[in-house]
């Protein structure tokens, strides 16, 4: 009662007059349901939003009992308001979820998450339960992680199934979901994810104050609350990263990180994260550890190639011939001389229309995304080559290149970025340029700290324990020796001096 009594929007005594003012503050929205009953003479009303909750659903936990309650108290005394709240709220209804509500405001954040308020004429208070029903997608594949051997589950929009998926993984006690809600307009569930014992309780903490913090109407997407959350600011990496995969989560939670899920956006955010992270596969972890190997160093050559193989390129033609061969200078000679564009005009606006063609195939329906970056990639390059306005040494590289950046999907806007630069950087200063890009990319990197971590840990501060799933990928006979805590990768000492 005494929440009621302080709030500027309580729920009223007379039922009429609660109705009405919900009516006025969803401005007589199409999808408000008020279904209005009678229950001894006393009425009764139950709120809910269309769509969001099962009609099936309701009937069965609460239409049926209130309609069996009026016809066994037909034949006792007269019954109260207090008497059918104290059915409702206690044995009544068939739900493991009921709340009170005491505000119309309470009752707007209930029905908009799928719950059905139950109103008693005479009080001033009210019951939600339980029954949503809303729409959401299925458990699918994952579209951005794509493995061959590993699970093929991803997480869905659903907070709640994907909660399941982590729980499925992690069979412990020890896994907490704690529940928040952002944004002023919109109250957005959020799940804090973590195993207690492992995650550090400064990290928990110091998250759930920057989420309860952010002050954005609407948090529809993981990105908008990387920034509030993460510490990267100004930096060119960034120090959180996503997933959609329940298996990679668990994986990382388990290694003392922290998860936030978001109700509605089927990625997980991961807080803090790593540099070399982005070189590692679920199917690292299904190869025997050689060929994992192999891979993983295919994978941070392949980033090294997309990121500066055209400033390289476009440096050595204009300022090092004396780095190349003969027969291949003469080459690139004979070809540029064919152009009427110079060569770091050529890289740039080839780079800018793979770019636009990349989009293409994104955004377009998956159908014909593909083909039509295929396609445009080939119809345009072999004009453009036969016209004469871009040289064959040129696209070929840029062929190259764009290959390579599908290896590390997860560096791909720095990667983008940074191959610009090192063209720009390349054709004004030579491979002079690129080394300076380089140093002021290694220096950004390592400034970057996400709650204590560097980005570059564990090879800046070198940690050789951790190093046997970095640079190499060891066997699970040493990899279950201890798991790797992210906790002690912050080159404090301790357990970094170890020896694995």
């Amino acid at each position: 009662m005494n929440q009621a009594e302080n709030s500027a929007n309580p729920i009223y005594r007379s039922l009429g007059r609660t109705i009405s003012s919900l009516k006025k503050m969803f401005g007589n929205s199409a999808d408000l349901s008020i279904a209005k009953l009678n229950v001894c003479g006393i009425g009764c009303a139950v709120v809910t939003l269309e769509g969001m909750v099962s009609s099936a659903d309701l009937s069965v936990m609460l239409f049926e009992p209130l309609m069996s309650y009026r016809r066994r108290s037909l034949s006792k005394l007269c019954t109260l308001p207090e008497d059918i709240y104290a059915f409702l709220s206690r044995q009544g209804i068939f739900s493991t979820g009921k709340t009170e509500v005491y505000t119309l405001d309470d009752i707007s954040d209930k029905i908009c998450s799928g719950f059905a308020v139950i109103l008693v004429d005479g009080l001033a208070k009210g019951v939600a339960i339980t029954a949503q029903a809303f729409k959401t997608s299925s458990i699918s594949e994952p579209d951005s992680e794509v493995n061959i051997k590993g699970t093929k589950e991803a997480l869905t929009d659903s907070l709640r199934i994907s909660m399941s998926l982590i729980r499925r993984r992690i069979k412990s006690p020890l896994l907490r979901f704690e529940l928040i809600k952002a944004g002023t307009l919109s109250d957005i569930e959020l799940a804090i994810v973590y195993i207690e014992g492992k995650t550090p309780e400064r990290l928990r903490e110091e998250v759930k104050k920057r989420l309860k913090a952010i002050k954005l109407e609407l948090v529809l997407t993981s990105g908008s609350i990387m920034p509030f959350v993460s510490e990267d600011n100004g930096s060119f990496f960034s120090g959180a990263s996503t997933t959609q995969r329940p298996d990679v989560l668990a994986a990382k939670i388990n290694e003392g990180r922290l998860a936030v899920l978001i109700d509605g956006v089927p990625y997980a955010v991961v807080f803090p994260t790593l540099f070399t992270e982005n070189f590692q596969s679920v199917d690292d972890y299904e190869e025997k550890p050689y060929y994992a190997t192999f891979q993983r160093w295919v994978r941070y050559l392949a980033f090294f190639i997309a990121a500066f193989l055209p400033g390289v390129y476009v440096a050595s033609a204009t300022f090092h011939s004396e780095a190349l061969s003969r027969q291949l200078l003469l080459n690139l000679i004979a070809s540029e001389e064919s152009t009427p564009l110079p060569l770091v005009t050529e890289m740039i606006m080839v780079i800018i229309m793979f770019e636009i063609l990349r989009e293409a195939g994104l955004r377009l329906p998956r159908a014909v995304g593909g083909a039509v970056s295929i396609v445009g990639g080939l119809v345009i390059g072999d004009a453009a080559v036969t016209s004469g306005l871009i040289s064959a040494p040129l696209l070929i590289i840029i062929g190259i290149t764009a290959t390579s950046s599908f290896v590390v999907p997860g560096l791909n806007p720095q990667v983008t970025i940074l191959r610009l630069l090192g063209v720009i950087l390349g054709g004004m200063a030579g491979h002079f340029g690129i080394a300076v890009l380089i140093v002021v990319t290694l220096v950004n990197a390592g400034a970057t700290d996400g709650f204590g971590v560097p980005y570059t840990a564990p090879l800046f501060p070198f940690t050789l324990r951790a190093m046997r799933d970095v640079a190499t990928r060891v066997g699970f006979r040493r990899m279950q020796e201890r798991t790797a805590s992210i906790e002690k990768l912050n080159g404090s000492g301790g357990e970094n001096a170890e020896q694995p």
